[in-house]
């Protein structure tokens, strides 16, 4: 098995940036609503009313979806102009200033600028849950696709683990700490961002949409030191000549296309099932 290839378990950290942020700890939650209610306080006068801290409240843990589903329809424009390693990178930034703004907030006074950096953690995290089983899915022999296409899950489950643990009030679940809580998300994409320029973008990009076979021999020898890539090559290059003769589907033809409907049905069902068993809510609490 290629080390190169093992290595590729390095780039999935942004899926547990994802989970990491999705989870606000219990013991932070009340924190973060009095300072909420003592900033208004210190504005105008008077505090909050119940039902006004809890819309507030409510809207920093909604936002979050909102920049998820944003950055979940930009996808397709991004990895057509930057590739699939060039999107993840150069969307790290976003989780930069979102870590900023969120350890600032209270230095700062500011309760909105909790719920921007929660709203631009949502872009990333759209993005990178996206981009990021494409990159391992195309980077990956075919005797491994199946497990990398698991390893954003493990990352993800990690995220929520770390979550939990560091949000105890006995590491950053405490009062004067939950700005660094919600700032921690910056920690494993600075790992990523140090690790990831280093691999090759995608051989399947490379090839089918930029056209660069020499980029992309060299790509496939990086992730492939002991194999035979002549045959990839081959099955890459045949994909593109089909690819060349089909139309690309936008969301809404991809609707109406009565040939795919029942599987487009199914995977709608499943997410939607899923989200509205409460898992997230039971997370976000």
């Amino acid at each position: 098995m290629n080390d190169h290839v093992l290595s590729s378990l390095f780039p999935p950290p942004s899926p547990s940036d994802l989970s990491y942020t999705l989870f606000l700890s219990p013991f932070s939650s009340q924190y973060i609503k009095d300072f909420y209610n003592k900033t208004v306080v210190s504005r105008n006068g008077t505090g909050l009313s119940e039902e006004t801290l809890t819309l507030m409240y409510s809207l920093t843990v909604s936002v979050f979806a909102i920049g998820g589903l944003l950055g979940s329809l930009i996808v397709g424009i991004l990895v057509s102009r930057f590739g699939r390693k060039g999107t993840v990178v150069n969307t790290t930034v976003l989780v930069f200033i979102a870590g900023s703004f969120m350890g600032f907030s209270r230095i700062c006074g500011s309760p909105e600028m909790v719920i921007i950096g929660r709203f631009i953690t949502g872009i990333h995290s759209g993005i990178s849950l996206s981009v990021v089983p494409m990159y391992l899915g195309e980077i990956a022999p075919k005797n491994l696709r199946g497990f990398l296409g698991l390893v954003p899950s493990i990352f993800i489950g990690t995220g929520v683990f770390a979550a939990q643990i560091l949000g105890l009030h006995e590491l950053l679940g405490k009062e004067e700490h939950w700005p660094i809580f919600l700032s921690v998300v910056v920690v494993p994409t600075f790992i990523q961002l140090m690790l990831l320029p280093w691999f090759p973008e995608s051989p399947r990009y490379l090839l089918i949409e930029k056209h660069n076979v020499h980029a992309t021999i060299t790509a496939l020898k990086w992730y492939r030191a002991k194999c035979n890539i002549q045959a990839e090559i081959e099955e890459m290059q045949e994909e593109q000549r089909s690819l060349s003769s089909v139309e690309t589907l936008s969301v809404w033809k991809l609707l109406l296309d009565d040939t795919v409907r029942w599987q487009v049905l199914s995977v709608m069902v499943i997410n939607v099932g899923m989200q509205l068993s409460g898992i997230d809510a039971v997370r976000t609490l």
